[in-house]
Order: structure tokens, then C-alpha cells, then sequence
């Protein structure tokens, strides 16, 4: 979250469009805040996420050196900063909407959509909903529109596995009914 949101912002700074860089810069801030959080309450070996905390942070590190690195190049190294750092924003875009339906598999074979977590899923296609009209009618930016209209793909194929199987067969037995003195 954290590397995404940097990467928009130093996009949008270099595009000129305060649409991006502002927007993602209260998704760094508070991606930075949850970022610490996570760090400090997980354990060093993660259960959730692959590897260690420190290259948690190392990789965090990298994409940020990399972006300002790519942003501040001479012209005679890399002849279009903006598109690379836009091409970076578009890949952890995509990696980012696409992560949930990592759970496809495990969602069909038990037949159940417990895994989706239903307002990840509907928060998603709203913001994916919303930066592809923008991107597209008004920015006019492939970089916006694009990883946002896949994200959408995403998001509405997550809900409707959702609506679909919901969390599965209910397993849970319930208790008869007991006649209370009146």
C-alpha cells in the first residue's frame, strides 16, 4: 500500500495532476501509519505475509528508492520518467486488485465466499468505478483508466462470487426452540 500510494504520488507530481498526487498522498500517509502498526504488532516470521518484517521493509525501501531514483534521472538515462513510474503504478495496481481473488480457487472448491471479504470488495468497485471515468473522460490517461477498469473487473467478479455462494453451506446447528413459561 505504502509503494503504491508512492508511486502515484510521484506520478502525479510529474504529470502535473493534483487529482492523483493528492489523493494518493492521504493513501501514503495513513498507508505509512497502518505500515508502522503492522510492523510493530507482527511477529518477526508473519503468518499472513510471506517472509520477515525486515524484508517487508527492505522491499518497501526499494520501491521508494527506485521511484525517486527513476523521478530525479537525467533525460539521457531514462528518457520518460513519468511513463516508467506510471508502468510501476499500473503493475501494483493490478497486483493489488487482483490479490483477493488469490481465494478463487479455495472459493470453488468448498463452494463458499468466505474468503472475500464483502466491503474490500464493494469499496473496490466504487474506486475503481470512479478513477476509470476519471481517467478516462477526463484525465484521459491510459495509466489511470486502465489497471482501474481491470480493478473493476476484478471487484465485480469478487461480488458477484459473493452474491453466488455467500459463505457457504450453513454448518452451524442451531438449537430447538425452547417453550418458555409465560
Amino acid at each position: 500500500m505504502v509503494a503504491s500510494a508512492f508511486i502515484w504520488v510521484t506520478y502525479g507530481i510529474l504529470k502535473g495532476e493534483p487529482k492523483i498526487w493528492s489523493s494518493n498522498g492521504i493513501g501514503l500517509i495513513l498507508g505509512a501509519y497502518y505500515f508502522v502498526e503492522f510492523m510493530r504488532h507482527s511477529p518477526e516470521k508473519s503468518k499472513t505475509l510471506p517472509g520477515a518484517k525486515l524484508q517487508h521493509k527492505q522491499a518497501v525501501a526499494a520501491v521508494l528508492l527506485a521511484t525517486t531514483a527513476a523521478a530525479i534521472a537525467p533525460l539521457s538515462i531514462l528518457s520518460s520518467p513519468c511513463t516508467w513510474i506510471g508502468r510501476a503504478g499500473v503493475v501494483f495496481c493490478l497486483v493489488m486488485f487482483a490479490s483477493p481473488l488469490s481465494a478463487l480457487g479455495t472459493v470453488l472448491q468448498q463452494r463458499s465466499a468466505k474468503a472475500i471479504p464483502l466491503p474490500l470488495a464493494v469499496t473496490s468497485v466504487v474506486n475503481c468505478f470512479l478513477w476509470s471515468v476519471a481517467g478516462l473522460f477526463q484525465m484521459k490517461d491510459v495509466n489511470v483508466y486502465f489497471p482501474n477498469l481491470l480493478g473493476l473487473s476484478f471487484g465485480l467478479a469478487q461480488v458477484a462470487l459473493k452474491l453466488f455462494f455467500g459463505d457457504g453451506p450453513n454448518n452451524v446447528k442451531r438449537e430447538p426452540a425452547v417453550n418458555l413459561p409465560t
